[in-house]
C-alpha cells in the first residue's frame, strides 16, 4: 500500500488548478496517515506460524500538522466474527476525524475505512471506504473473488451525484486490501531482520495493482514519547523523487514496537507543506502488555 501507495494516493486526489491541489493536499492528509498506519510491513510475515488476530484490540493516536494538533486516528479490531458470503472474516477499522483546529480552518473530515480479513486464509474478503472530507463524499466497496480471480470495485461520489461506477480487476491470492495487509506484521520476526533490508508489497488501490511498492527497514532504536521510552523496529517507505510531495531524502519513518504486539509507536512525515507527526496516545487488548520505561 504504498511507498507505492502514499504517492499514487495523492496523484489521485490532486487536481490540476494551484488551488484545489493546495486544498486537497492540505484536508486529505489523513488519507496519508491511513496509510502510514496501516500499510507498514506485511510482507514479511510469518506465513509459516498461527496467525491470529487481536480481536477487541484499540490503538488511538494524536495527528500533528506542524504546530497544529489536527485530529485523531484510530485502529481497531472488532470482538466478534463476521460472516462475509460465507467466510468468516475479522472486522478490522480504521477511523481519521479532524478536530476543532481543522475545522476553524475549513477543513472537516470523518472517514472510516474497513477490512474483512478471513479467519482461515488471512485473505480480505471485502473492503470498504467511508469518507467525508468537507463537501465531498466517497463511497467505496470492494469484494475479492479469489476463484475467479478478480475484485470488483464500487464508488460512488458526490462529484458525480453519488452515482455507483463499477470496475473490475484481475488478482492473484496474495493481494492485500489497504487496511488488511498491516495485521500481517504480528508474526514478523525481528530477529531475522537486518539493516536496509526491503520488504516489497502487493495491494490494490484504485483498482490498479501495485507490486512493487518497497519498504527499507532501517534499525532498531530507542524512542521517547509521552507514554514512555521503547524499543522500536524503524522503518521507511521507499518514495519516487518525481513527485514531490513529501521533502528530504528518507521522508516518511515508521516506528514499530519491537515486541510481539509489533503496533505503530509513532510515524514522521516531511510533506512539502509541514511536519506532520502521528503518536500512539491510547490502547488496549493487545496480546500483551507494552513495556513502556520511565523517561
Amino acid at each position: 500500500m504504498i511507498e507505492a501507495s502514499f504517492y499514487f494516493t495523492f496523484k489521485s486526489l490532486f487536481s490540476l488548478t494551484y488551488k484545489n491541489i493546495m486544498h486537497k493536499k492540505l484536508f486529505s492528509f489523513f488519507y496519508l496517515i491511513y496509510f502510514c498506519l496501516t500499510i507498514p510491513i506485511y510482507a514479511e510475515a510469518n506465513t509459516n506460524q498461527k496467525f491470529t488476530c487481536p480481536k477487541g484490540e484499540y490503538l488511538e493516536y494524536q495527528v500533528y500538522f506542524s504546530f497544529i494538533h489536527a485530529g485523531t486516528a484510530i485502529m481497531q479490531v472488532d470482538k466478534d466474527v463476521h460472516d462475509i458470503d460465507g467466510h468468516s472474516c475479522y472486522r478490522l477499522q480504521v477511523q481519521g476525524t479532524s478536530n476543532s483546529a481543522l475545522k476553524f480552518l475549513g477543513m472537516s473530515i470523518a472517514n472510516i475505512w474497513e477490512s474483512y480479513l478471513d479467519v482461515a486464509l488471512l485473505q480480505p474478503r471485502r473492503f470498504l471506504a467511508h469518507m467525508k472530507e468537507n463537501n465531498y463524499e466517497r463511497e467505496e466497496r470492494i469484494d475479492f473473488d479469489y476463484q475467479e480471480g478478480k475484485a470488483r470495485t464500487e464508488i460512488a461520489e458526490s462529484t458525480h451525484n453519488m452515482q455507483p461506477q463499477v470496475s473490475y480487476c484481475p488478482i492473484t491470492a496474495t493481494i492485500k486490501d489497504l487496511v488488511s495487509g498491516y495485521y500481517f506484521l504480528r508474526n514478523i520476526d525481528s530477529k531475522t531482520l537486518k539493516k536496509n533490508d526491503k520488504l516489497v508489497l502487493n495491494i490494490l488501490h484504485d483498482n490498479k495493482v501495485y507490486s512493487d511498492a518497497t519498504i527499507v527497514f532501517l534499525g532498531k532504536r530507542l524512542i521517547t514519547k509521552k507514554l514512555g521510552q521503547i524499543n522500536s523496529l524503524v522503518f521507511a517507505p521507499v518514495i519516487p523523487s518525481e513527485d514531490g510531495v513529501f521533502t528530504g531524502d528518507q521522508p516518511i519513518k515508521i516506528f514499530i514496537s519491537d515486541d510481539v504486539n509489533k503496533i505503530p509507536i509513532k510515524i514522521d512525515i516531511n510533506h512539502m507543506l509541514g511536519t506532520i507527526s502521528i503518536e500512539l496516545s491510547k490502547y488496549s487488548g493487545l496480546k500483551k502488555e507494552i513495556l513502556f520505561k520511565n523517561s
